[in-house]
């Protein structure tokens, strides 16, 4: 065996649980190939060439051609000392989830994929291991050590593109079939200190400044693929919660690409100074991204908005629109007054941090709302109003809030 051979070998042969060995005997007994792709082999390469160091192993990638759910229920049988080993099944593109002990290991039976329009969800057809490698994303994702003959499978490149630190697509069509694709090669030029290729790059930006691509037009609404909105929204919720979300709107920016989420991004402090904001409130991320799109309902219906969020845009653009028009009268408001007013007009939290990320004059009395005013209460209750003599309900009501905003006017720091 060549040196990387033999390296991947002995890393994979000290998985938990026994794994490997286990899938081993399942290759012989069913006279199948099985093989380990993805990212956990494109770590254990990183590693011994660059030397750097990943977190502990959780999460394993395996191709069989044959059946994944048949596999993964070979593996829950035979192995031993677990706790809790869980299988779930997705009969579309016949894979299987297995977690055992909180280390996931996703099975796929090999197939090729073929993508009817840009952005739709793919037909699939049984393959070999070899197709299967050809429907991922970039070259370094696409390397694979088959178990049953301890072969390493780069039919890419993905080794010589991991020594250059480079990301490459697969094929001239990867961004046109799934878009999502860039958002995925920010977050690996994030993460790995990878550059994007000339080549990967100058698809990216054929690509996207085409985007968006209808798939049907009538006089009132234009539909997008469902395949890009999912996906797209899936690639955004992990990078929100896991990556380095200001570098990857960089990347995106600098590479000309960042009409994939809104055309208008512009990297300004004021833009920057917002995004820390809504991060660190914990805010609606995507909302924040799209605020200041030229036509919402578009990449609301691009990005699958639910009605609530929709709500909370709406709400923000209203209260823009009317600052704009009567600024003279909010700026001298009481802070009972701007208690009052938010209270009123706005009944979800993330359109008042919204409002406070997307900066201007009157930000700061939304955050004092946010982080005090709202929490701070009448100093009677309702109890001891009705022993003073209070008896109508609407009437302890308008007093309470009354107490409360004298209350709130004599907050001082």
């Amino acid at each position: 065996m060549s040196p990387i051979n033999t390296y991947l070998y002995k890393k994979l042969e000290d998985l938990p649980f026994g794994i490997f060995n286990i899938m081993l005997n399942y290759s012989k007994i069913h006279n199948v190939r099985i093989a380990i792709v993805g990212g956990y082999i494109r770590d254990l390469l990183i590693t011994k060439i660059h030397k750097k160091q990943f977190s502990n192993f959780v999460d394993l990638d395996v191709v069989i051609e044959g059946s994944a759910v048949s596999l993964a229920k070979f593996i829950k049988k035979n192995i031993q000392n677990v706790g809790l080993c869980l299988i779930k099944e997705f009969d579309l593109y016949n894979t299987v989830e297995l977690n055992i002990d909180n280390v996931k290991i996703d099975i796929a039976s090999a197939r090729e994929e073929i993508y009817p329009a840009p952005g739709f969800n793919p037909s699939v057809i049984d393959s070999t291991i070899e197709a299967d490698l050809k429907r991922r994303d970039f070259s370094i994702n696409a390397i694979a050590f088959e178990i049953s003959d301890n072969k390493v499978h780069d039919l890419f490149d993905g080794l010589d593109h991991i020594k250059r630190k480079e990301l490459h697509f697969l094929h001239s069509a990867s961004v046109k079939d799934d878009p999502s694709r860039v958002l995925r090669c920010a977050k690996y030029a994030s993460r790995l200190k990878f550059d994007i290729s000339n080549a990967s790059l100058s698809q990216s930006q054929k690509v996207i400044n085409q985007w968006p691509w209808k798939y049907s037009e009538n006089k009132s609404s234009i539909k997008f693929p469902p395949g890009i909105s999912i996906r797209l929204r899936m690639e955004l919720s992990e990078i929100f919660k896991n990556d380095n979300l200001r570098e990857i709107i960089k990347f995106l920016y600098e590479w000309n690409v960042i009409s994939l989420i809104n055309k208008n991004i512009q990297l300004s402090s004021k833009f920057l100074r917002g995004l820390h904001w809504t991060q660190r409130l914990k805010g609606n991320i995507l909302l924040y991204l799209l605020k200041n799109s030229n036509n919402l309902k578009i990449e609301c219906d691009r990005f699958y908005i639910n009605t609530k969020e929709r709500k909370i845009l709406n709400d923000y653009l209203k209260f823009k629109n009317k600052l704009r028009i009567d600024f003279e009268k909010y700026k001298d408001f009481s802070p009972s007054q701007w208690t009052k007013f938010i209270e009123s007009n706005f009944k979800d939290k993330d359109t008042i941090k919204l409002i406070i990320c997307d900066g201007g004059l009157l930000w700061k009395h939304f955050f004092k709302w946010l982080f005090i005013y709202r929490h701070i209460q009448s100093n009677k209750s309702g109890n001891q109003l009705k022993k003073e003599g209070w008896f109508e309900g609407k009437a302890i009501g308008r007093e309470l809030r009354r107490l409360r905003y004298i209350q709130i006017d004599q907050y001082k720091k």
